[in-house]
């Protein structure tokens, strides 16, 4: 007989959260049963599975923008004319 995975096992295996299992089984990608209203994974099944999916690549080295906007701000920025409570520059009051 073969062995029965519940969520929480086929989560650990494949390292995804165990909705992300639910969501597979949802979606039809993943194959499993349901026994005395649990789920329940074949592990060929999840091994099939694990063959075929394929990791995500990482991404590295990101290009960086040669120009990267930047604002230099001025006494005369609105961020510094704000008014209420706190937005004012004198500390004494």
């Amino acid at each position: 007989m073969e062995n029965l995975l519940n969520v929480n096992q086929a989560a650990f295996i494949l390292k995804v959260h165990p909705l992300t299992i639910r969501r597979y089984i949802r979606e039809g990608r993943l194959k499993a049963i349901k026994i005395g209203g649990n789920i329940r994974i074949k592990e060929s099944g999840l091994s099939e599975f694990n063959t075929e999916v394929k990791p995500r690549p990482k991404i590295t080295n990101l290009p960086r923008a040669q120009n990267p906007i930047t604002k230099i701000f001025t006494p005369n920025d609105p961020l510094f004319r704000l008014e209420g409570l706190g937005a004012h520059g004198d500390l004494s009051r």
